[in-house]
């Protein structure tokens, strides 16, 4: 049902093969082009996140012989939802996103009775839910940043404005690279950048803002990798990005009559909460409104089409689900408050093409 999803080729697979690389055991595939790069034993291995460059956003903004698309050797898939919170937890983690369970932006907690916006744990109007980190609490993970740093004579660091290694701008991420690649022994560094993500929410996929970082990365990232050796970078991305249509859940009071609470993880990979004994009604309404947009699953096709991965699932995983989830396979998104309907303008979390697909480019110096 889902072309766009193959996690044997993904970039779970790719940080599972730098996990196979430092002696670190998993249930996952890896994957077998970065296991061959890997066996040259580079004393650097670098994994740069740049989000919503997508490989079609990238071919889109970039020439041919551009350097980021020079050393681009593949396609690979996002994992579901294609979103930050899910995909960097699943590169910080090696796990599936039904195995850490970040699945999205806003995952409803029973433990809280609301929905909580994960990563800044405020609700949909914008409140602190609690006084302690709820995602933190209740699906804590363990990072590859920490497996690695168990090992002797390796030093692993995650290059970010959230991470071990705290940076503020994209220079001291370059910066950050060649000064600890350059220093003796073995290094492990994961690093993210938020953008062109930022810029195509607010502005566009092919907007003027999102093309000059794209080509600022490029660039910067050619002049980093002329300066450094025995290193391997992997520049990847947690996932594409499209222009979208937006909508506002209230507007449909059909389908909000029948819910318990406002839908969750993404607007384009909404869980619903259906009120018990109106799942026909909220079947039949959903899809008179968006049948052409969404693909609407109930949770247990949800779970035996492994859409969120496979392995030890979270205890928290199917909850999270609720009753019912819809998988955009348009444009549409729909959002829970207006504002955010009118504020966005590049979207991303849903199966197309463009969100799932990432470009696996890597740049080996000897």
């Amino acid at each position: 049902m889902f072309q766009y999803l193959n996690y044997e080729k993904s970039i779970l697979s790719l940080i599972n093969s730098i996990e196979k690389y430092y002696g670190i055991k998993n249930d996952h595939s890896t994957l077998k082009i970065a296991d061959t790069i890997l066996e040259n034993r580079y004393r650097n291995v670098v994994v740069m996140v740049f989000d919503a460059m997508g490989s079609r956003n990238l071919q889109e903004m970039l020439p041919e012989n551009s350097f980021l698309r020079k050393h681009m050797l593949n396609e690979i898939y996002s994992v579901f939802p294609p979103t930050t919170t899910a995909a960097t937890t699943t590169l910080e983690s090696g796990l599936a996103p039904s195995e850490h369970s970040w699945l999205g932006w806003s995952l409803h907690f029973s433990e809280v009775k609301d929905n909580v916006n994960i990563f800044i744990n405020t609700n949909d109007v914008g409140k602190v839910v609690a006084d302690y980190h709820v995602a933190n609490r209740y699906i804590p993970y363990r990072t590859v940043i920490d497996k690695i740093r168990e090992q002797k004579d390796i030093r692993a660091e995650s290059i970010s404005r959230f991470g071990t290694y705290h940076v503020e701008s994209f220079e001291e991420i370059i910066d950050s690279v060649e000064k600890l690649c350059n220093e003796d022994g073995r290094h492990y560094l994961y690093t993210y950048w938020n953008e062109p993500d930022s810029s195509m929410h607010t502005k566009g996929v092919t907007s003027e803002e999102a093309i000059t970082w794209v080509k600022r990365i490029n660039s910067e990232i050619e002049k980093l990798c002329n300066k450094l050796q025995d290193t391997v970078i992997f520049i990847i991305s947690d996932h594409g990005h499209i222009d979208g249509r937006n909508e506002y859940i209230g507007d449909y009071p059909d389908i909000v009559d029948t819910l318990k609470w406002l839908p969750s993880i993404e607007p384009r990979a909404l869980a619903f909460y259906v009120k018990e004994g109106r799942e026909k009604e909220f079947c039949n309404a959903f899809l008179q409104h968006f049948e052409k947009d969404f693909i609407l699953l109930s949770k247990q096709e949800v779970l035996k089409q492994n859409l969120f991965g496979t392995g030890n699932k979270h205890p928290n995983f199917e909850e999270f689900l609720g009753d019912y989830l819809a998988v955009a396979v348009s444009d549409v998104s729909i959002f829970n408050s207006r504002e955010e309907a009118n504020q966005f303008v590049g979207v991303h979390a849903g199966m197309t093409e463009k969100e799932m697909l990432v470009p696996l480019i890597v740049v080996e110096k000897r």
